[in-house]
């Protein structure tokens, strides 16, 4: 399988990782789990994935998470987590999530996870649904620690539902991760009866990086995905623009020339991939014309947000929601 091609964010979160890397102890114990851990039964379970197929023998006791949605679900249905990779932005635990212990958040990409800071932990299962560098070499080196489960298709080629029930069926916490699914569906049907006049307003959301602005467009991308979920819509002008080839899959790229063609939105979401890059936006002369800049309808996304919008889930989704509502009743006044 040839090396997946990463989506916007990832160059975000590679530019800014600058937590130093710990190697999780081999005596780490499992983070407390939740009332709503099963009791093992329905295994051994066969899980099919990109890679082929994983068998899990038994309800897995010693968990490693490789990607933040794997931390994410394992961690809310209340999985023995003994291993998982930090978060990105400067804080090792996700914003909505209660901060596990030190000890258990010891992994980091730096570029990969080290096979050697897994096995550290000694684990049963490595969950690798959301782990963005995942190759078939990698696969096989961690197959040689723990059975691996990873994603269905392709990274981020499923739904968050579907990637989430994924991780359901590894840990054999299918009846909580529906819990899971409901709550976020039901936060979405919220805001869609909230904010009747979100139904057709448009959006951009892209990124700030040097020269450029790539913007994410794709109908398959899991971002344009949550928003067209909420009723927003990209803008018919950049539905059908063709993509370049040195950007993320899903994604084209404006230059500081071609500013003005944000006003095609309703509402603008940006992220900014390095230091420096906001105060370069922010100030453009260009940009400072824009009606979607002068009429308070851009919103500055921070890291948190950005890996949230870029790859939701349905742990983040309530989280998400409440950050960006002021923005999203902008819209739909």
């Amino acid at each position: 399988m040839p090396r997946p091609r990463l989506p916007l964010v990832a160059a975000l979160l590679a530019a800014t990782a600058l937590i130093a890397g710990c190697g999780g102890p081999p005596e780490a114990e499992p983070a407390a789990g939740s009332p709503t851990a099963g009791d093992g039964a329905g295994f051994p379970v066969v899980v099919p994935h990109a890679f082929g197929e994983t068998t899990i023998p038994a309800k897995p006791q010693r968990v490693v998470a490789l990607g933040l949605n794997d931390v994410a679900v394992a961690q809310t249905v209340g999985a023995p987590l003994v291993g998982a990779i930090r978060n990105v932005t400067g804080e090792p635990n996700l914003p909505y999530l209660e901060p596990l212990p030190e000890d258990v958040v010891g992994l980091q990409l730096d570029p990969v996870v080290g096979l050697e800071q897994v096995a550290a932990y000694r684990p049963d299962m490595i969950l690798a649904v959301s782990y963005p560098q995942l190759e078939q070499s990698i696969y096989d080196d961690l197959t040689a620690i723990a059975p691996v489960v990873t994603f269905e298709k392709s990274l981020y080629g499923s739904s968050m539902q579907d990637d989430a029930r994924q991780i359901g069926r590894a840990l054999g916490e299918q009846d909580a991760v529906e819990g899971l699914i409901a709550d976020a569906e039901q936060r979405i049907a919220e805001v869609r009866e909230e904010l009747p006049g979100l139904q057709g307003a448009t959006y951009l959301y892209g990124q700030a990086r040097g020269d450029v602005l790539p913007l994410v467009v794709g109908d398959d991308n899991l971002s344009t995905v949550f928003m067209n979920s909420l009723g927003l819509q990209v803008p018919g002008s950049f539905r059908d623009a063709p993509a370049s080839d040195a950007l993320a899959p899903g994604t084209v790229g404006l230059s500081y020339e071609e500013a003005s063609r944000l006003d095609d939105a309703d509402l603008l979401f940006m992220t900014f991939a390095a230091d420096g890059d906001r105060s370069r936006f922010e100030g453009n002369e260009l940009v400072q014309r824009l009606s979607i800049v002068r009429e308070d309808r851009y919103r500055p996304v921070d890291l948190d947000e950005a890996v949230a919008l870029q790859a939701p889930s349905v742990v983040s989704t309530g989280w998400l929601i409440d950050r960006i509502r002021p923005a999203l009743e902008q819209a739909a006044g």
